[in-house]
């Protein structure tokens, strides 16, 4: 059950950060306010927390593999996104501050969760 409720909770949360991106990039009408801000990185750590709970070692790696590379990939996009703007290809944000949130919420999960797993632990 926890499995299941904990992997609901880390998809809402890449899905909050998905529409502050897509929303910040104009490719959709949405006006993200406090509540995706808040629910982006909360959902994606407790999400985290109860998979790791109730998962197998290989369950929580996948999910983890799978959810990290989506933040990094989300991460990557702000960063292009930021740049392409600066250098007057693309037309600027209203606000750059979502698509900061997104790169540093991005970053730091994403590593975390990619690096976790990076390394064998057989020594």
């Amino acid at each position: 059950m926890l499995l299941i409720f904990g992997v609901a909770l880390i998809a809402l949360g890449l899905l909050s950060g998905a529409v502050i991106l897509l929303a910040t990039m104009g490719l959709i009408a949405a006006m993200p306010g406090f509540t995706l801000w808040l629910t982006f990185p909360s959902l994606c750590i407790i999400g985290f927390l109860l998979l790791a709970m109730q998962a197998q070692p290989a369950q929580v790696r996948t999910v983890s593999v799978a959810s990290s590379a989506l933040l990094l990939l989300m991460a990557l996009a702000s960063i292009v996104v930021l740049v392409l703007s600066a250098a007057s290809i693309l037309p600027a944000p209203v606000s750059s501050a979502s698509l900061w949130f997104v790169l540093v919420v991005g970053v730091s999960l994403g590593t975390i969760g990619a690096a976790s797993f990076g390394r064998n632990n057989a020594t």
